[in-house]
């Protein structure tokens, strides 16, 4: 039953973690951020963190030795554990999906971007808030339940749990290959394009020719015979400027629309998870850039929507 007990805790923990996240992204980003990694309002690493805390705190001052733990005591354990599963957490994810959740990399004292010395001042002051204050309302609130509640309870909760956990890493799971899949398009449509622009140039090329033909020379000719080849060299250079502004902008005019109808036929729970992920870490810096434009895309098409 205790099994039961804590994982509804666990629940309870995460949902106060998920309403406290959202409430400060969106303030901070002046605009609504339905933060967490699963699509449910359930942030696991706070419900992770607050059933710990609270387990302890039981095992210690309901166990044998009664032991009476001090508020500094409970302080340094949540500053402490803070660390371990913020960073064990932001590793396994990077590990398993390539992605990652939040980044502290622009706050002092931080470890890898995982974790920083503010934040885990901030986790040891919220367990002291745990143990003191929301884990007693808790145990009110929880009170009532006995043993058959707890376990049908906990029962329905991780159907839930498990439903949207499925959802989520199926979304993320498929999120490489709608990268995959539309570099492809991409590069076929640019490379069709590039074609287009050979056979434009060829054809401007015959008209050149009749022109020098005729006896009227290019103003890159003319240059080039009075000796300014650097000028000529120039010209010539903004050219490929030229045709390359033209490819970048196609390029991104493409993979707008494209990404569009991508999302369009996407289920509003994958660009939900999607749109939770903060950014890409991987090997290979081309395809983590890959992956950052889709998702930056996807942020600006979530926005027009």
């Amino acid at each position: 039953m205790w099994i039961s007990k804590y994982f509804v805790y666990f629940i309870i923990y995460g949902v106060l973690g998920w309403i406290y996240e959202s409430i400060y992204c969106s303030a901070k980003a002046a605009r609504w951020e339905n933060r967490g990694f699963l699509y449910g309002p359930v942030c696991p690493i706070y419900g992770v963190g607050g059933m710990l805390v609270t387990a302890v705190a039981d095992m210690l001052s309901g166990g044998i030795t009664q032991y009476s733990y001090s508020w500094q005591q409970v302080f340094l354990v949540s500053f402490l554990g803070s660390i371990v599963l913020e960073y064990v957490t932001s590793w396994g994810l990077e590990k398993l999906f390539h992605a990652y959740w939040w980044d502290y990399s622009h706050l002092p004292f931080n470890i890898n971007g995982r974790v920083c010395l503010p934040c885990s001042l901030a986790f040891g002051c919220a367990g002291l808030l745990i143990v003191y204050v929301l884990a007693p309302v808790v145990r009110r609130i929880t009170a009532g339940i006995g043993p058959f509640g707890y376990e049908a309870l906990s029962l329905v909760l991780m159907s839930v749990i498990s439903v949207d956990a499925t959802l989520t890493i199926s979304s993320l799971s498929q999120f490489e290959k709608i990268v995959a899949e539309m570099d492809e398009h991409v590069n076929a449509h640019l490379e069709q394009f590039v074609e287009t622009l050979v056979d434009k140039s060829a054809a401007a090329g015959e008209s050149a020719r009749e022109l020098l033909e005729s006896g009227k020379q290019s103003i890159a000719a003319r240059l080039a015979e009075d000796g300014k080849q650097s000028i000529a060299a120039k010209l010539a250079e903004d050219g490929k400027q030229a045709i390359a502004a033209k490819l970048a902008a196609e390029r991104e005019r493409f993979s707008r629309e494209h990404m569009e109808r991508v999302f369009e036929n996407m289920g509003g729970i994958s660009r939900a998870s999607l749109h939770r992920v903060k950014g890409f870490r991987r090997t290979h810096r081309v395809e983590a850039h890959r992956m950052e434009t889709v998702l930056s895309l996807l942020k600006k098409y979530k926005k027009r929507k």
